[in-house]
């Protein structure tokens, strides 16, 4: 027996067919029962299959099913998504999640009435409008209160301290999808996620993953549920960042110079190594060479201003089935505000430890010595770390940050 339509096949001998259907209501009861007796022959043109069944009875069969299946069952065939499309069955759940005004009392005549009268007008409508209201209004929905926990800035970081709560909130998920050249699409679900104070890390895993040289593109989606909605009560608002105004002051002529914040996080995900704040950080204006700014954070002078890291820096990696770690790796997170505590420059990269030579000998620190580089157009971070055996841990003895001209010159209006 066959479950779709499409299907042939010669006619065979068949001991017993049947087909049974029951669906019971409020206004009726029917069965139905189709069958061949013994010994029949099963042409394809008299193939019964679940598609074949009467609007009535199919409208009534996906009534039950849920939003999630309601919105899978539409993807099976073109009579499957007019069914799932239906108005009657769209206004039902419109209205059993966004209706909640209590109903006046009325004779059981009149709401009869009533309800005759409203499948009509329900039906007027273009097919799958209320699925479309439905999908609108709960999107809206889910951005409701974000606007609030949005609000507090953490003073040190400039962004958000309760962005983590406000991810949750609004339930979101991410998907990858790579591209192949040949147009073939890979799409995996997010396996986990963990947020930082100024990051978050996603991570997918899978033991399957095309190769790197068939690909076209690689996009990153963040995905919303259509699940029911809360029923509490929020306050509509939605975080963007202000725009920004560059600010001329002519008062002082170092303005872009100086009052610099960076917060500096390494980590991988999981654990942190070395999180720490560095305020009224400047640039001398003969530090300016090669169209960037250079601003020392920690200097390799100054052992007061040196920094540990917690632990031999790694990211960890897994599939279904195997895991480990990449030696001398992180993540590494800077933020810089400006004067005015205004983010300036954020970045989020992984990083990798190398080499480095230097004649300078330093008996506090006698281990090796190794660096992490980063460059964008926007700027350039250098550290120097060294590694002391005995303590088994790194020290930072050296920050450097260069800014772009451009960048700082569009910013604060000046002309360095």
């Amino acid at each position: 027996m066959a479950t779709g339509g499409g299907w042939s096949q010669r006619p065979r001998q068949c001991t017993a067919v049947s087909f049974g259907y029951k669906w019971n209501s409020s206004l009726s009861s029917r069965t139905i029962h189709l069958g061949r007796a013994k010994g029949c022959k099963l042409r394809s043109a008299n193939l019964i299959t679940i598609e074949s069944l009467p609007w009535e009875v199919l409208l009534q069969i996906f009534s039950y099913l849920d939003i999630s299946s309601l919105l899978c069952a539409g993807c099976v065939s073109k009579s499957f998504y007019q069914v799932a499309n239906d108005n009657l069955i769209w206004h039902r759940i419109y209205c059993r999640y966004f209706t909640y005004k209590r109903k006046a009392w009325k004779p059981k005549g009149v709401d009869i009435a009533t309800e005759k009268l409203s499948r009509i007008s329900i039906h007027d409508y273009p097919t799958g409008f209320w699925k479309k209201e439905y999908i609108c209004k709960y999107a809206g929905l889910g951005t409701r209160g974000v606007g609030q926990l949005l609000k507090p800035i953490n003073r040190f970081t400039g962004l958000p301290s309760k962005y983590k709560e406000a991810v949750k909130a609004l339930g979101i998920t991410w998907i990858i999808v790579l591209r192949e050249k040949n147009g073939k699409e890979h799409v995996k679900e997010q396996s986990k996620a963990y947020f930082n104070e100024t990051s978050t890390t996603l991570c997918w895993n899978s033991t399957v993953w095309p190769s790197l040289s068939s690909l076209k593109a690689l996009c990153v989606y963040g995905v919303t549920p259509l699940f029911c909605p809360s029923k509490t009560p929020a306050i509509n608002g939605q975080y963007s960042s202000p725009p920004h105004e560059p600010m001329l002051d002519d008062i002082d002529p170092e303005y872009g110079l100086h009052g610099y914040h960076c917060h500096i996080a390494l980590h991988n995900g999981k654990s942190s190594f070395m999180s720490g704040s560095f305020h009224n950080i400047i640039c001398r204006k003969e530090f300016i060479q090669n169209g960037f700014l250079r601003i020392t954070v920690i200097s390799s002078k100054k052992e007061s201003q040196h920094s540990t890291i917690t632990g031999n820096l790694y990211l960890p990696w897994n599939t279904e089935f195997l895991k480990g770690n990449i030696q001398h790796c992180c993540l590494m997170d800077v933020t810089i505000l400006d004067e005015a505590e205004k983010p300036f420059w954020c970045l989020s990269s992984p990083v990798a430890l190398h080499s480095v030579s230097t004649s300078t000998i330093r008996y506090n620190y006698l281990g090796e010595r190794q660096a992490i580089d980063y460059k964008d157009p926007e700027g350039k971070v250098h550290i120097e770390l060294m590694w002391l055996e005995e303590e088994k841990q790194y020290y930072i003895v050296n920050l450097v940050l260069y800014f772009s001209v451009k960048k700082v010159n569009a910013w604060f209006a000046t002309n360095y």
